[in-house]
């Protein structure tokens, strides 16, 4: 069973990933990487629609870890320093939400 401890855990991670992501899109706009900083900013509303609703629902985390996913496949494919610290948050905050989807569904 989830402890909300955990519960904080995870809802803080999806802070820091909406933050990074929202910095990153803005540096990848500067560097004229348009089509990595829209997906920054759809991980970046998925992450802070978790952060707003303040629980751990189902839907909003599946959102939330796809939209991570796909953030941290696109910043993986660029060599800007900004963009590997970027996805390595994704990384962890798909993983975060998906656990948390397994939890509830089993």
């Amino acid at each position: 069973m989830k402890t909300h401890e955990t519960d904080q855990q995870v809802i803080d991670l999806c802070q820091r990933c909406a933050d990074v992501c929202t910095e990153n899109a803005q540096q990848c706009r500067e560097d004229g990487l348009e089509e990595c900083a829209r997906l920054c900013v759809e991980c970046a509303t998925a992450c802070l629609n978790v952060v707003e609703d303040g629980q751990l629902d189902n839907d909003l985390l599946k959102l939330c870890g796809d939209a991570c996913n796909a953030c941290a496949n696109k910043c993986e494919a660029q060599e800007h320093e900004h963009c590997i610290a970027c996805a390595k948050v994704c990384r962890e905050c798909e993983a975060a939400c998906f656990s948390v989807v397994q939890e509830i569904n089993h």
